[in-house]
């Protein structure tokens, strides 16, 4: 078995081409998809990092604003300072974190990692280095007007570099505050000799008067990122690459295997059909020879016999000689017929179309009015049969078939009764001609319709009647079978029409 991976064309072409693009869009989910998980691990990694770096300045500013200051004013009011002296490296938070920060950057350069950038951002500084930017502006008015924001994180590009920018609100203003934050007139004389302007006074209590905002390089973390996603996603499609072509090639050993059991079941199946038409074509040579051969010895004895009665003149039993010769003639025919009708039954002989059942049944029941009439059979039929797509001349024969047999095996009822109708199995419509005969034991219900078979062989008919049955239906896709609870109780004989 030679299998080889070539361009497909038609129906499993277009499957391939579609599981290949699947494949590919998969590929893609997944690269985007892992990108953005490990780019997120990255930048999450910064953010501590930034974040840890404000908590510790949050930590210096309130140190020194609750712990450096309140020493200052106590030994001021003790005497041990001048009542105007102020000092920007004593008094300043920003101040002192701006400066500790520079040397936090040197020790990072040191160490041989990038700077980060800082800074106090306020609308109303003292130094102008502190001095808020337009977007800075608008972050501390967010953090005033919307105290549930806490912060604030975007990714910014400056030079061609990336990095993860992050703002907090700074402390806010309280009444301490003003005391160096407030009016002019009431700060140290020594603060307002120093900053001679309004920068840094004239603050609220109650709001946040600045920002603290940290500036990260992440180009480095953004790189590596996309390096581990291009590294997984390339292993990732080899994997996927190799179960694809493994699972094509699986399907197409599959798929070739398939096709052989299909051919080997297949002629298997030809050899049981083979091996059942021999022996029905032997049974039934046997059968022939047997059934035509009766009525040819009763042909040539009554011959005989009507050849003696001429001779000795005895012309009164001529005529019962001549009755049973042209009976034996009539049996004979009526077998020619009916072996004729079932040499054709292979095939369709009408192009199948759409047959009313209703006026099918009842086209058939007006041909039987004679024998329905004569026999007082009371035939009723289900109103709104449904119609259906079959060969109608041999539907009429099915038909025609089963009422027969109805009429033969009527038994000795006094009331006799056929009804035909239709019902629905599980989704399936199926016929039926009904009666109150002679019924059929549960073993001959599959062996009535073998050819010749008949359980009363004192009736008439020639055992074909139902093999015919089976057949038309066989061809039509369908199936035929008999329903009866036993002798004496009637039979209800069902069929199916498939689309064939």
């Amino acid at each position: 078995m030679n299998l080889q991976f070539k361009m497909p064309f038609g129906e499993t072409g277009r499957h391939f081409i579609r599981q290949a693009a699947l494949l590919l869009v998969s590929m893609v989910i997944v690269a985007v998809v892992l990108n953005y998980a490990i780019s997120a691990f990255f930048i999450k990694d910064a953010e501590e990092k930034i974040h840890n770096v404000l908590l510790s300045h949050r930590g210096l500013h309130q140190y020194i604003q609750k712990v450096m200051h309140p020493e200052f004013y106590k030994a001021r009011d003790q005497g041990d300072i001048a009542a105007n002296y102020y000092s920007p490296e004593i008094f300043s938070s920003s101040f002192i974190v701006r400066v500790d920060h520079g040397l936090y950057n040197k020790e990072r350069i040191k160490a041989g990692l990038p700077e980060i950038y800082y800074k106090m951002a306020s609308s109303n500084p003292r130094n102008p280095v502190n001095k808020a930017d337009e977007s800075e502006a608008s972050l501390i008015r967010m953090f005033n007007e919307d105290r549930k924001v806490k912060e604030y994180r975007s990714i910014v590009t400056i030079d061609g570099q990336k990095y993860l920018y992050y703002a907090i609100p700074f402390i806010e203003t309280n009444k301490g505050c003003l005391k160096c934050h407030g009016k002019r007139e009431d700060a140290p004389s020594g603060l307002q000799a120093l900053y001679p302007g309004e920068g840094g006074f004239n603050e609220k209590a109650g709001v946040f008067r600045a920002i603290e905002s940290i500036r990260m390089p992440i180009s480095q973390e953004i790189s590596t990122a996309f390096i581990l996603t291009c590294s997984v996603s390339v292993g990732l499609a080899a994997l996927l690459l190799l179960f694809f072509f493994n699972t094509r090639l699986k399907s197409l050993v599959k798929a070739k295997t398939a096709t052989l059991e299909k051919e080997v079941d297949e002629r298997k199946k030809r050899e049981a059909d083979l091996e059942i038409k021999n022996a029905e074509l032997e049974r039934f040579t046997y059968t022939v020879s047997h059934d035509l051969k009766s009525p040819i010895i009763t042909i040539k004895g009554f011959t005989g016999s009507l050849e003696k009665d001429l001779a000795n003149g005895n012309y009164g039993r001529m005529s019962g000689d001549l009755k049973r010769v042209s009976d034996a003639a009539d049996k004979m025919d009526d077998l020619l017929r009916d072996l004729l009708e079932l040499s054709t039954i292979g095939r369709i002989i009408h192009s199948p179309e759409s047959v009313d059942m209703n006026q099918l049944v009842h086209d058939v029941l007006a041909q039987l009015s004679g024998p329905l009439k004569n026999n007082a059979i009371n035939v009723t039929v289900q109103s709104d049969l449904p119609t259906v797509i079959c060969d109608r001349q041999r539907m009429v024969e099915v038909v025609q078939n089963l009422v027969e047999n109805a009429i033969r095996y009527r038994g000795d009822q006094f009331d006799p009764q056929i009804h035909f109708g239709v019902r629905l199995d599980e989704d399936t419509q199926v016929f039926f001609v009904e009666d109150n005969g002679i019924g059929i034991d549960e073993k001959y219900h599959h062996v009535i319709f073998g050819l010749f078979n008949k359980l009363d062989t004192k009736r008439d008919g020639t055992g074909i009647g139902l093999a015919l049955v089976k057949r038309i239906i066989e061809v039509h896709g369908g199936k035929v079978w008999v329903e009866s609870e036993g002798v004496d109780k009637g039979s209800r004989f069902c069929f199916t029409v498939g689309q064939k």
